[in-house]
């Protein structure tokens, strides 16, 4: 009997005490500038990494040990399959080529992520609190979605 009482006086306590521990934040009002913001992460982020595609292209273009741009496509597609990279006689320079592709590829990909982390962490570009509302504004409504699709192209029309 004791063990039941102090039970439920646990779950009052931690139930009472969660209930006062929530802030009460006031409803954030989007307005289209910040709209905008979201929209500019996006087309900075989209222009870093065009930016960082375009450097791998070359790279694998430079890179003589995958000889060209038909040998890597026919290396990418047989891939991680030991059967089909034997059908194809790929070789040691030409894995180790496409390994180091692969790798650099890895770091380019965490370089634009880390860039579009620091664009919404600063407050002066967007700020985490605006991206996480917007985003869950998003979550809540998709067709929000075509409102950011829309800002994104118009701001990318506008830049060129």
């Amino acid at each position: 009997m004791r063990i039941r009482l102090f039970v439920v006086l646990l779950l009052f306590l931690c139930s009472s005490q969660l209930l006062f521990s929530q802030e009460v934040k006031p409803e954030m009002v989007l307005q289209e500038a910040d709209w905008t913001k979201y929209a500019q992460v996006e087309v900075l982020t989209s222009s870093l990494l065009s930016k960082k595609e375009e450097e791998l292209k070359n790279w694998v273009k430079a890179k003589e040990e995958l000889g060209g741009g038909a040998r890597f496509n026919q290396i990418k597609s047989v891939w991680g399959n030991a059967k089909k990279e034997s059908g194809i006689g790929l070789n040691e320079k030409e894995r180790a080529a496409y390994q180091e592709y692969l790798a650099l590829q890895d770091s380019l990909q965490k370089v634009v992520v880390v860039y579009q982390v620091e664009l919404i962490r600063d407050e002066k570009v967007l700020g985490l609190e605006l991206f996480e509302h917007i985003s869950q504004v998003i979550r809540d409504d998709p067709s929000l979605k075509e409102k950011l699709v829309q800002e994104v192209g118009r701001l990318k029309k506008k830049a060129k």
